[in-house]
């Protein structure tokens, strides 16, 4: 396991979730976890950050830092998104994908999630760099409306959901959201996988202002 109980080595997970519900948060948290009990080794996570304005970049860089993972940002040291698909054929081509673990948030500064062959074409090449012993963990918005059920629904086209082999919806769990302590609830729910990853999972952060990231 990756992140948790979330996420497995060699496989491609994708967390769905609304803006502020808490995904990069709680992966960041899981990831920092992963590291500080041995089960990955942080010199080989590359957490590619395209999704921050630059407080919170510099933030989550020194967390990264502490931690021992590897954080890239378009814009900053010659690194552009558009790279992506050849540093994953360089790795695969140099033998070197395996046991490297990469993050993208989120997942829309890579490749164009409304149009089906931009998405199909991305995933192709995450899916290489899986079959070569990489690991996959994709940050991913949903629609602006729910189901009639009320559940949140992913966005763009369905090639994502279609090549990942695990995928979660976050959201919130209730009306927490709405406490004045900040307290804050939110439910990992997964609709596809391959593996005995956990079909739901709660956490619970405090989102009130003043507290630190």
């Amino acid at each position: 396991f990756i992140l948790g109980r979330l996420a497995l080595l060699g496989q491609t997970t994708v967390f769905y979730a609304k803006p502020n519900v808490g995904k990069t948060l709680l992966t960041m948290r899981l990831l920092m976890d992963s590291i500080e009990n041995g089960t990955i080794n942080g010199d080989d996570v590359y957490y590619i950050n395209a999704d921050d304005h630059y407080k919170g970049l510099t933030y989550k860089l020194e967390l990264a830092e502490k931690s021992g993972f590897k954080m890239l940002a378009p814009g900053h040291k010659g690194f552009k998104a558009e790279m992506l698909t050849k540093v994953l054929t360089s790795l695969i081509q140099t033998d070197q994908a395996r046991g490297k673990v990469l993050i993208l948030d989120t997942v829309k500064k890579f490749t164009d999630i409304m149009r089906k062959d931009k998405t199909s074409e991305f995933m192709e090449s995450v899916r290489q760099f899986i079959s070569n012993g990489g690991s996959a963990i994709m940050l991913a918005h949903v629609n602006k409306n729910r189901d009639e059920d009320g559940k949140v629904i992913f966005a763009g086209t369905s090639d994502m959901y279609d090549d990942c082999d695990c995928a979660y919806t976050i959201d919130f769990g209730n009306m927490t959201m709405q406490a004045m302590d900040g307290n804050r609830i939110i439910k990992f729910q997964n609709f596809k996988c391959r593996g005995d990853v956990d079909l739901e999972a709660v956490y619970q952060y405090n989102g009130a202002q003043g507290v630190p990231y």
